[in-house]
């Protein structure tokens, strides 16, 4: 089962300061993410980032039929050849100025075989890249408002 906890005094990268009620995805939580439902993606001729390769998109729940967005706790995981980024629904005020509710993860295998969070926030510390683009992952994501910014069009809302 999963767990969220709440987090109460600890910032996010990007300086923004959660709300107390958000639930925030622990790398336990990521574990065996290759299990969930998945939905595999050919690549795009001249896409980006996320498009230009083959990649596996995973989810660990859809919502409810008729849902208007993601449930908190969601977790998406897109897994590309080079780099594994994830996207976890907190909700509350997280991320009000970009994908609201939204959470960004950059996730790498230890050599034990576990799952770590390389970083996490609202995007990537400075210093780090998302993949090998300059752009942030909320320059995409806030755009897709219809789909509570989720992009992968087989999880669109119905």
């Amino acid at each position: 089962m999963r767990r969220l906890v709440p987090l109460l005094l600890v910032s996010s990268c990007g300086g923004e300061m959660p709300s107390s009620t958000s639930p925030i995805a622990l790398a336990s939580d990521f574990q065996g993410y290759e299990t969930w439902e998945s939905i595999v993606l050919p690549a795009v001729d001249g896409g980006t980032e996320h498009s230009a390769d083959a990649r596996t998109v995973f989810i660990n729940k859809r919502p409810p039929a008729g849902s208007t967005g993601f449930p908190v706790g969601t977790l998406i995981v897109k897994q590309l050849p080079f780099n594994t980024f994830a996207m976890g629904k907190r909700g509350g005020s997280y991320n009000t100025n970009g994908a609201k509710g939204w959470e960004w993860f950059d996730l790498e295998r230890h050599s034990s075989g576990a799952v770590v969070i390389a970083w996490r926030g609202l995007g990537p510390p400075v210093g780090e890249e998302y993949g090998k683009s300059s752009a942030s992952c909320n320059d995409c994501h806030k755009a897709q408002t219809d789909n509570d910014s989720v992009l992968t069009p087989q999880l669109r809302l119905r």
